[in-house]
């Protein structure tokens, strides 16, 4: 249900009152990482979904430096879980690797159209979309 409001308030079915960036309170911050991570543990899906549409609704930031935050936070997650993988003996399969690949391709190319192509109100539709999509299959998955 998180998932679902923060996709309708993207879409503006809830106005914002200001646009005005806001310094988030550190001890709020905490509570939300936890909170976030919790839910995300529950869940079984990663926090940066949830972290993005947060940042947003607490107008922390704008959608381009949400965007950096979030490719950041998913970034030190994954290596952190692969490093933990690799500690379990785990080994990378050849299609594992390919799949690597292909993923920071498209990331690269995200990044590059986030930050020279895509105004902010695109970024933040294409959210919206990615949100509701991930509502969709919690809800039925």
């Amino acid at each position: 249900m998180i998932l679902v409001f923060a996709t309708l308030r993207l879409l503006g079915f809830f106005k914002y009152k200001t646009e005005k960036i806001r310094n988030p309170n550190l001890l709020i911050c905490l509570f939300i990482g936890a909170s976030i991570g919790f839910i995300s543990g529950l869940i079984g899906i990663g926090g940066g979904i949830i972290l993005s549409p947060v940042i947003l609704l607490f107008h922390w930031a704008h959608m381009k430096e949400t965007a950096a935050i979030s490719a950041l936070f998913i970034f030190v997650n994954s290596l952190a879980g692969l490093l933990g993988q690799f500690k379990s003996e785990f080994a990378l399969e050849t299609n594992m690797l390919m799949m690597v690949l292909v993923a920071a391709l498209g990331g690269w190319l995200g990044s590059y159209f986030g930050v020279y192509k895509l105004n902010s109100l695109a970024l933040r539709r294409l959210l919206a979309v990615v949100l509701f999509i991930a509502s969709i299959k919690l809800l039925v998955g």
